[in-house]
């Protein structure tokens, strides 16, 4: 269902099917219209009375057309428009007869635009006409018997600030109940009644009131009211800016930098009330061989899959987020370490059981995923240190042969005795909490943290070298000098409106946004009103205003100080000339915001270009280089600040001190989207800069386990050799040449380095635990009888239970135990089948039985290498895994079958 503004629409397809709505919303929307029509029919029938007003009609309905269809979204599927301020100007200036019928003409060109089902575009009329009449009625009640806007005072102003309140709150209170009945959402999921959405929602109403006043003055000043709503329409993308700072696109999830700050807070709170917090962390297996195989658009749509496997699992509310790449985080707050270690579980095995369609193939896509568990406390108290140990859970899972559960503590030490510190992954506190004690960052790696602009904007007056000296007291005295010359020769005498326009730029430069080497402020638009009014007379007083309120807040050195001054003075010097000009050509006062544009360029070349050259001669750097790299990028707001300040000239002409007053709300969003804008592109370069330092200390930190795991395994790998060997001297060549087959299949199957590593391991040591059988049962001639087979299949087992002991190798025990596994599920020790495998022990299945088969056995002659890849390729997907069997085949298709029976 639909509203404007601020309404929260159904998605397209959902807006455009005909769905009957429940039984209790077609009641509501029953008595909604049936209000409607009694309150609209017997005005309508008047309406061929009505002589006045349809002027103002035929315009604002116009406007208000056109602002409906442009909608600003928000990806909570919540819109705005502009076109409130029109509504409510129509409330205030036409008689009701008009009124009722803007709620109609407003929704048209959106109708054959989008083609909404009937029942939601009927209600959007009624809903706004009830707004637009309920609005009138108050204004009226208010002023009484005196018909609006023919009146100035308290009483007008208080009659347009009941319209806005009663518009508003009618408005969201309709459609709450109506999104309540037909689709199930709680007000307060709506956001609906929130404050930032209801401050919104008034500010764009009370525009109207401005519409309203600028109508009554002058029916040609209307068509300036559109440039501030200009400046309205894009600051409201400020909150679709913010949600996208919280939501990772290709997934829908939250991103890393909404997660660090959900952690902490989280975290702060278990600890406060003594609660646990589980962290599950995330990693899809082999994702790049999807990208290589089918593209990386298939690889898009598997990650967005995946995403919507885990909204399907996961708790309303769990915060799961896109880490980064394949890797994702999810958050789960009063959650224990067994519940934790469930909820895993059943992702994991969702994943496993989902199947992805592709267009590149016929055959659908299936992942797996890696994931490992850390709670709190028993984990960590840190967040860092809690997303550490999830993370080498999930290392070790993907060591362990993938398409596991691992929780954190489990064989840690390995890497507890010499671990480097511990890894910073999240932001600290403080960043994310203002008011926060400060504390150092604790990182492998030390980093030097980025000066703020304050504190290297320039060095002390006297420890300037020359020129830059030379360049401070020349454009000082040359600003001052001709500010000074302005006050004499200026023609305006209008004392209190230079008063008014350098209070103005006082309060913009006491909210100027910082960037840096410099900032921006809304009160260059007063500079270029006073401009445009009082020719030069205004420039020194608005420059001094403007450094004095700089110095007072931010405490600028001196040199800086007058710099400033010497420039704004100049600048806006520049400007009033242009404003001049453009007088003595014979372009007065309806070119005023054309000419406002032209002024506001000249102020921009001085202000900008004399900074630019003063930044370059203090860095030694060319001011072109300068300017492009750090100014450029304000042309289009200055060009904007320009086109205000001609508008407001020429209202100031007509209303005088008023319109001051009505600039100020659309100078202050201006001034919010300015703010959003520079703090949404520090934060994503801050973040890059911390996931960037943060992905070499984690590499850093696997690549010390590694080297600890290789060094310690070379003795012991040595020692289990020479016994292997010494006792049966078949068994250490199969297990050598198993290790050759094995590690030929995994770089076929693209594993990394370190997989390898610990699969050439696993093979090596497959059968060790043949040292536990007796030499009768294993030399034994004939064949096992059923006894003698039950000790012989427990080999496996045994295996796994010796290399566990071992302890540094424990990530290999998963493909020791279940290399005898078998696809179909009919292998031992546990009868795992498919994908539940651990992808070593499938590998090593492979390679021993093609070894076997190549190799004579007391009760068989050895197989050609031909019969026994036929063989393994008819026991493809029933004993053997398919994909093994393939990249086996791969591995060995340019090798002779002479060479490939080896040692047999």
């Amino acid at each position: 269902m639909s509203t404007q503004p601020g309404e929260l629409r159904l998605g397209e397809a959902d807006a455009r099917r005909a769905s009957p709505l429940p039984r209790a919303a077609w009641i509501y929307f029953n008595i909604v219209l049936a209000a409607t029509l009694a309150a609209a029919l017997p005005l309508v029938s008047e309406i061929h009375r009505q002589t006045r007003g349809w002027t103002a009609f035929l315009i604002l309905s116009a406007c208000a057309a056109v602002a409906q269809l442009f909608v600003v979204r928000t990806t909570r599927d919540q819109s705005y428009h502009t076109s409130s301020a029109f509504l409510v100007a129509g409330a205030l200036l036409l008689p009701p007869e008009l009124v009722v019928l803007m709620g109609v003409v407003q929704h048209i060109p959106e109708w054959l635009k989008h083609r909404y089902a009937w029942y939601i575009q009927t209600f959007n009329i009624c809903n706004y006409s009830l707004n637009g009449l309920a609005a009138w009625g108050v204004a009226r009640l208010v002023l009484g018997k005196v018909p609006a806007w023919d009146q100035t005072g308290f009483r007008s102003a208080a009659a347009g600030f009941a319209a806005c309140v009663v518009f508003v709150v009618l408005n969201h209170a309709l459609m709450v109940v109506m999104l309540y009945l037909a689709r199930g959402h709680h007000p307060r999921e709506t956001g609906l009644f929130s404050v930032p959405m209801l401050s919104t929602e008034f500010v764009l109403a009370a525009l109207g009131i401005g519409v309203a006043a600028l109508w009554g003055l002058n029916g040609w000043l209307i068509a300036f009211a559109v440039a501030p709503l200009l400046l309205i329409h894009r600051s409201l993308h400020v909150p679709r800016l913010e949600e996208q700072a919280r939501i990772d696109p290709k997934t829908g999830l939250f991103n890393a930098r909404h997660f660090s700050a959900a952690l902490i807070e989280e975290l702060a709170r278990a600890k406060r009330f003594q609660r646990p917090a589980g962290l599950i962390m995330a990693d899809l297996d082999l994702l790049r061989e999807i990208n290589n195989n089918h593209g990386h658009l298939v690889g898009d749509e598997v990650l967005a899959g995946v995403a919507a496997i885990f909204r399907e699992q996961l708790r309303h509310y769990d915060v799961p987020a896109r880490f980064g790449g394949e890797e994702f985080a999810i958050l789960l707050p009063e959650t224990s370490l067994d519940q934790a270690l469930e909820i895993a579980e059943r992702i994991r095995q969702a994943v496993a059981d989902r199947r992805f369609d592709v267009v590149t193939t016929s055959e659908p896509v299936r992942v797996t995923v890696s994931m490992g568990v850390a709670c709190f406390p028993e984990d960590g108290d840190d967040p860092n240190e809690l997303l550490h140990q999830a993370d080498l859970a999930v290392y070790r899972a993907k060591l362990q042969g993938r398409n596991r559960v691992l929780a954190a503590g489990e064989e840690q030490a390995l890497v507890r005795s010499d671990r480097a510190p511990r890894l910073v992954a999240l932001p600290e506190e403080e960043e994310l909490r203002p008011g926060a004690d400060r504390r150092r960052r604790q990182v492998a790696v030390s980093v030097e943290r980025r000066k703020s602009p304050r504190a290297a904007r320039g060095p002390r007056l006297f420890a300037l070298y020359g020129r830059l000296t030379a360049l401070v007291a020349l454009v000082a005295a040359l600003g001052v000098g001709a500010g000074v010359a302005g006050l004499i020769l200026g023609r305006s005498t209008d004392v209190l409106g230079i008063a008014a326009v350098t209070a103005l730029v006082g309060v913009g430069q006491a909210l100027a946004v910082e960037f840096e080497d410099g900032s921006i402020s809304v009160g260059a638009v007063g500079a270029l009103t006073g401009a445009a009014l009082f020719d030069v007379r205004s420039a020194l007083a608005i420059a001094l205003v403007s450094v004095a309120v700089d110095w007072s807040s931010r405490r600028t050195p001196l040199h800086r100080t007058l710099f400033n001054a010497g420039t704004l003075s100049l600048a806006a010097v520049a400007a009033a000339g242009v404003f001049s000009a453009a007088r003595a050509a014979g372009f007065g006062r309806p070119f005023l915001a054309a000419t406002g544009v032209a002024a506001a360029f000249a102020y921009y070349l001085v202000n900008m270009g004399l900074v630019s050259v003063a930044v370059g001669v203090e860095g030694r750097r060319s001011p072109m280089r300068i300017w492009a790299e750090r100014f450029a990028w304000l042309v289009p707001h200055y060009a904007a600040f320009g086109f205000v300040a001609g508008v407001l000239a020429i209202a100031y002409d007509s209303v005088g001190l008023f319109a001051f007053a009505v600039a100020i709300l659309p100078l202050l969003l201006m001034r919010k989207t300015q703010a959003a804008y520079l703090a949404h592109t520090e934060r994503s370069s801050n973040q890059l800069r911390e996931a960037a330092e943060t992905i070499r200390t984690q590499n850093i930190s696997l690549e010390r386990a590694n080297r600890l795991l290789r060094e310690r395994s070379t003795a012991a790998m040595e020692s289990l050799s020479a016994t292997v060997d010494a006792r049966d001297a078949y068994t250490a060549g199969h297990s050598r040449r198993v290790q050759d087959l094995a590690l030929a299949i995994g770089r076929e199957l693209a594993l990394s380095e370190p997989e390898l590593d610990l699969l050439g391991h696993a093979a090596l040591f497959h059968d060790i635990g043949k040292l536990a059988i007796p030499d009768a049962i294993l030399m034994k001639p004939a064949r096992l009888d059923t006894e003698e087979w039950r000790l012989m299949r427990g080999h496996a087992d045994e295996g796994a239970r010796i290399i566990d002991r071992l302890g540094f190798l424990a990530d290999a025990v998963p493909a020791i135990r279940h290399h005898h596994e078998r696809f179909d599920g009919c292998g031992y020790p546990d009868r795992l089948r498919g994908e539940e495998i651990p992808l070593g022990a499938r590998i090593i299945h492979v390679a021993d039985a093609l070894d076997s088969m190549l190799t004579s056995r007391i009760y068989r002659p050895a197989l050609t290498a031909d019969e026994a890849l036929e063989e393994l390729r008819r026991g493809a997907g029933t004993q053997f895994c398919p994909r093994c069997v393939q990249a086996l085949v791969s591995a060995l298709r340019p090798v002779e079958p002479a060479e490939v029976t080896i040692a047999s």
